[in-house]
């Protein structure tokens, strides 16, 4: 048993030391469990083999990238050797082969790292298969039952309105203030009820508000739709986890046992790195269609309220003034990263610890994210 840690770390003396107490607090009832993909369930046997970690293939770096330059720059965001505010890992692929793969020496290949928004990304993809399934459309009301009241104004959002963050719902994302959404919703014993409960504050697909509650909103559709929580984790299990050779993914729940969504899908960087190859592929592993590259499109192109932001997915300039058309990242706070880029064959994915400040563990990730994805040319 896991639990969440404080999510804000903060001086006791300053106005948000009550803040930082209440989330203390919640570490004590948000649990996380892990479930064990089992690899010889795999239907297909992609090109990337995933009987065990060691039998992924590794390449040279392209010609004209300096091992030596990226270590300098890694190293220097990894810190010292019991550094805590640090990047936990760097693993980067080209044609579906690590390229580059270091950990920190509190970290290894093993370790479980927290993603926090990235998994938002995850929930989507689940999302897509319901729908490449016939269990659900995009354009559909949402199936919540709070909503099904023609009369209610929020019976209009549609599930691409939260995919694309313009669900309309009354939201302050914030991981601080005393009045935040997002923790009073970390607080609610059914994470999604507190968010479904909310009213509207804006006309459904008008604007763009990053909101996790759509998320777990979303998480909850999966659930309901599948039969509840153990069937949800089964079919992610079958559909997503086992085709890709993903073996442990360790959840966050609320207290009524259900995965949250919008944050705490976790995994290993190797696992993470699957996942970003299954959209660099187009929705293929080996030669088993896992999502469908109409999915892939949509999940990647920018959405009309905001040209940031995909379906869950960020499509904005994370990567620097010489990021390429058709980039996209999988983000999530503190900065991880699970970068897509089809110019360059490339999947690159950082994590960093969930120690010192947001902002300075973000912006560590960002420069160093920037920096590395400059060094390698397009394909």
């Amino acid at each position: 048993m896991r639990f969440l840690k404080v999510f804000m770390s903060v001086n006791p003396k300053t106005s948000r030391h009550k803040t930082s107490v209440l989330v203390f607090v919640l570490a004590l009832v948000v649990s996380t469990v892990e479930i064990v993909a089992a690899p010889n369930s795999v239907e297909a046997k992609p090109s990337i083999s995933t009987a065990k970690d060691d039998d992924w293939k590794t390449g040279p770096l392209p010609q004209g990238v300096n091992k030596k330059e990226i270590d300098a720059l890694v190293k220097t965001a990894m810190g010292p050797r019991d550094n805590k505010i640090r990047v936990r890992s760097v693993l980067i692929t080209i044609n579906d082969k690590i390229v580059y793969e270091r950990y920190h020496p509190l970290d290894n290949k093993e370790s479980i790292l927290d993603t926090f928004s990235v998994s938002k990304s995850y929930v989507a993809t689940i999302i897509g298969m319901l729908i490449d399934d016939g269990r659900l459309s995009l354009d559909q009301p949402a199936p919540v039952a709070a909503w099904s009241n023609p009369n209610d104004p929020r019976s209009a959002i549609t599930i691409r309105n939260l995919l694309h963050m313009s669900s309309g719902l009354t939201w302050k994302e914030d991981y601080s203030a005393g009045d935040s959404s997002t923790i009073a919703m970390l607080f609610a014993p059914v994470a999604s009820d507190y968010a479904i409960a909310l009213p509207l504050e804006s006309k459904p697909g008008t604007q763009f508000e990053y909101n996790s509650g759509n998320s777990a909103i979303l998480m909850r559709i999966i659930t309901d739709t599948l039969g509840g929580t153990p069937q949800a984790e089964a079919y992610i299990k079958k559909r997503l986890l086992d085709p890709i050779g993903i073996k442990k993914v360790v959840y966050q729940r609320d207290s009524s046992g259900r995965i949250v969504g919008f944050m705490g899908i976790n995994m290993t960087a190797r696992d993470q790195a699957r996942f970003g190859l299954l959209y660099l592929r187009n929705g293929m592993w080996g030669k088993k269609k896992v999502i469908s590259p109409d999915w892939v499109k949509f999940s990647s192109t920018p959405s009309p309220t905001f040209s940031g932001y995909a379906g869950h997915w960020w499509t904005h300039n994370l990567l620097g003034t010489n990021a390429s058309p058709g980039d996209f990242t999988a983000l999530g706070y503190y900065g991880q990263y699970v970068i897509v880029s089809r110019s360059k064959r490339m999947v690159m994915v950082i994590n960093t610890a969930f120690e010192g400040t947001p902002a300075e563990q973000s912006a560590k990730a960002r420069n160093l994210a920037q920096t590395l994805y400059a060094l390698f040319p397009v394909r």
